[in-house]
């Protein structure tokens, strides 16, 4: 904590000592809000709200439409530029140069597209209209998160859905109340410092709720992945097998267009679709236990709890998708459960060794329709030409 915090400790001692230089020179309450507001700006692209389902947003995002309403147009394009490039160069998780370009270039560009957006319709408005202050700062804060939504296409080459919009509301919300509560609302009301930093109480609380769904994400994400290595420690999968069918499956799932959200359901039931192998009596003749056997009494024991009952569905349809050719199942599971099958399948034939990868995808096209599905066989092709292991 104290390593992920420090930076931002650094910046706040550098900003104390900034203001009480410009006090003792006599400097403009204008040019000390500037300083603060800077600082906090720089402290904001250091922390991001991190949502699941969606790419992570910098809390900066909030404090620009502060800047708005403090700064005049010039002052807001120097201060921006500053503070977008202090950040890229402190932040300590960015390993690249190309990292730090693309942060600098998003929170470049959110930041001046929002002023556009404001200026625009603040001139268009009159200023002491409250109809048209409030609109002039949604606007702005709306086009910052379009922006980075398309940053966000750009990486991810996914966006998100709007059941996992509640950061771009906290955005939103938190920065036209500390922008309102800096500026005042038709000329009334106006707070100064105060304002922001009154209002930033929600914000904070929103990030530290979103810091314990990342730790409990995370935590679920470990126990799941020491439960689907169970069955390899007990010698009845191959090393490495449960892993490399959850990556792939993933893969797969994101080439179908499958939501997010039902991708974290295919990775958790591609973890775990060994695990019912492990409550099995086998006799000492068996080499390997009976794949059905293994995933009704996996999906049995996902099913008991709510959190797996989907992953569980998942399990259970693998091994019985032996269907007419002409009989098409849509449903998510059955899909799903066809991705679980074919990456499982294709494991086993290439043995984790990527250099058997073209034989392994001609044995599963030459497979009957019936027990491959041909669009989820076009998505591995798909895939491997992708990562250069399929020529």
């Amino acid at each position: 904590m104290l390593r992920r915090f420090g930076p931002i400790a650094l910046l706040a001692t550098a900003t104390a000592a900034t203001v009480l230089v410009c006090l003792l020179l006599g400097a403009s309450h204008q040019v000390l809000d500037l300083v603060v507001i800077g600082a906090a700006l720089v402290a904001g692209c250091m922390v991001d709200l991190r949502p699941a389902g969606r790419a992570p947003l910098p809390v900066a995002l909030a404090i620009i439409p502060v800047l708005l309403r403090a700064a005049t147009p010039d002052e807001f394009v120097v201060v921006v530029a500053t503070a977008a490039l202090v950040a890229a160069v402190s932040r300590r998780d960015l390993k690249s140069i190309a990292q730090r370009l693309l942060l600098l270039a998003e929170l470049l560009a959110a930041a001046y597209g929002a002023g556009a957006v404001f200026r625009v319709i603040a001139a268009s408005t009159s200023s002491s209209s409250r109809i048209g202050v409030l609109g002039a700062l949604a606007a702005a804060a709306t086009m910052e998160l379009v922006i980075a939504d398309l940053v966000a296409l750009e990486r991810d080459r996914r966006i998100a859905g709007l059941r996992d919009r509640a950061a771009d509301v906290v955005v939103v919300s938190s920065g036209i109340l500390m922008a309102v509560g800096y500026g005042g609302l038709a000329g009334h009301g106006r707070l100064g410092l105060w304002g922001p930093l009154l209002f930033a109480i929600p914000l904070v609380a929103a990030w530290y709720s979103f810091e314990l769904l990342v730790r409990t994400r995370r935590t679920f994400r470990q126990t799941v992945q020491a439960l689907g290595v169970a069955p390899e420690l007990g010698g009845l999968t191959r090393a490495g097998h449960v892993e490399r069918v959850a990556v792939l499956a993933v893969a797969l799932g994101q080439e179908l267009g499958i939501p997010a959200a039902e991708l974290e359901d295919l990775e958790t039931a591609a973890w775990l679709h060994h695990l019912g192998a492990v409550c099995l009596d086998q006799s000492a003749s068996v080499e390997q236990p009976d794949s059905t056997a293994v995933a009704h009494a996996g999906a049995e024991m996902l099913r008991a709890s709510h959190a797996l009952t989907s992953a569980g569905d998942i399990v259970a349809a693998e091994p019985s998708l032996h269907r007419p050719p002409t009989d098409r199942s849509e449903s998510a599971s059955a899909l799903m459960g066809q991705v679980l099958k074919v990456a499982s399948a294709y494991d086993e034939l290439t043995g984790g060794d990527e250099s058997h990868a073209a034989w392994a995808v001609d044995a599963l096209f030459t497979g009957p329709a019936y027990v491959y599905d041909g669009r989820v066989l076009t998505a591995l092709e798909r895939v491997l030409s992708t990562g250069a292991r399929l020529t």
